[in-house]
């Protein structure tokens, strides 16, 4: 896996220096100060898609704990979606770091049961959103017919892996990983409170499956409405760089554009796939050469400036936990040296 992880970023840079020599970085750069300050309003529209996100978590706890706050929720998911960013994790990795982050609040078995599910919400919520964007651009781009089956085998694809994550939670794959886990020799690790909260996690998935559908159902559109907003940042990029747009080309464009970030999910930091993927779509939709690649790599730029939050937020969360472990531990050792003393002081007594 890490040699194919090696390959694709060696294309992802040979890419990047034969685009920039081809067109020049001066280009390049002349289209990112275009866009100028207008940027900002991207990383802030992000604001609302990561906001959405975090609803369409807090939507599949039932118990919802009264001392978890919102903001901590949403810290604990652009954290995780950082780590998902920057590690061939397909996004399972995050997905733990955002339970993790809230364990204190939310107890752990529910926090992974919940982030499971809502991660599958989240990819029907954006198959929801590619169908709807599909139906509304195909018929008005006559471009798009050549990009036709291309666009059928990506749906596909993103079909099945929905449908595989979803068999997979079907069969109580906490329980599997706690087996898997036994394999090794962890002697500081307590296997059976582990074993305990594998069986509760499993039990948690199953039953929101079971008897909470309609959270499930919420969290997809709450997902839905998140992806939504990138055809939005579509439309006002190519505003920034003074190229014509439409509604139906942004929705294309993010369409398109999603189903090769599908197709290349275990790819970190979508290399490759951002650019690349903006390049190809809009040179084909007959844009000026360079005009994709730009996108691509703003909407890069509003990325790492989400990932800097992301990992702020996991820092400043790890910060504060070591700081009151550090004052509890401090605390007990004040309560020992007070009961050493009295009992000191009553020996001397006596």
């Amino acid at each position: 896996m890490r040699r194919v992880e090696t390959y694709f970023i060696v294309i992802a840079i040979a890419f990047y220096a034969w685009f920039l020599t081809h067109y020049g970085p001066g280009q390049v750069i002349g289209y990112v100060r275009m866009a100028g300050w207008g940027l900002a309003l991207t990383i802030s529209l992000e604001a609302l898609a990561r906001i959405a996100n975090t609803f369409g978590w807090r939507v599949t706890i039932e118990d919802y704990p009264p001392k978890l706050r919102f903001v901590e929720l949403f810290a604990a998911r652009i954290g995780g979606e950082a780590i998902d960013y920057v590690t061939p994790s397909a996004q399972l990795g995050g997905q733990f770091v955002m339970a993790v982050d809230v364990r204190e609040k939310l107890r752990m078995p529910v926090g992974l049961a919940t982030v499971i599910v809502a991660s599958l919400a989240e990819a029907v919520g954006q198959i929801v959103f590619l169908s709807i964007a599909l139906v509304i651009s195909l018929r008005l781009i006559p471009v798009a017919a050549n990009l036709y089956w291309s666009i059928v085998g990506g749906f596909a694809l993103a079909l099945a892996l929905a449908g595989g994550f979803f068999f997979v939670q079907m069969k109580r794959p906490f329980s599997h990983l706690w087996r898997a886990a036994t394999k090794f020799d962890f002697a500081r690790i307590n296997t059976d409170e582990i074993r305990e909260s594998a069986d509760e996690a499993d039990a948690v998935l199953l039953d929101l499956y079971a008897r909470h559908r309609s959270r499930i159902a919420a969290s997809c559109l709450c997902y839905a409405a998140a992806w939504s907003f990138g055809p939005l940042e579509i439309y006002i990029l190519l505003r920034l760089l003074h190229q014509p747009a439409s509604l139906q080309t942004a929705l294309l464009v993010e369409a398109v554009g999603l189903l090769i970030e599908r197709a290349t999910f275990l790819i970190p930091a979508k290399l490759v796939s951002q650019e690349g993927g903006k390049a190809l779509i809009l040179g084909m939709l007959g844009y000026p050469p360079g005009i994709g690649f730009v996108v691509g790599f703003l909407r890069r730029i509003k990325e790492m400036v989400w990932v800097l939050f992301g990992l702020l937020s996991l820092m400043i969360h790890r910060m504060v936990v070591q700081q009151r472990v550090d004052m509890t531990g401090a605390a007990t050792a004040g309560r020992d040296s007070v009961m050493k003393m009295q009992r000191a002081q009553g020996e001397q007594s006596l």
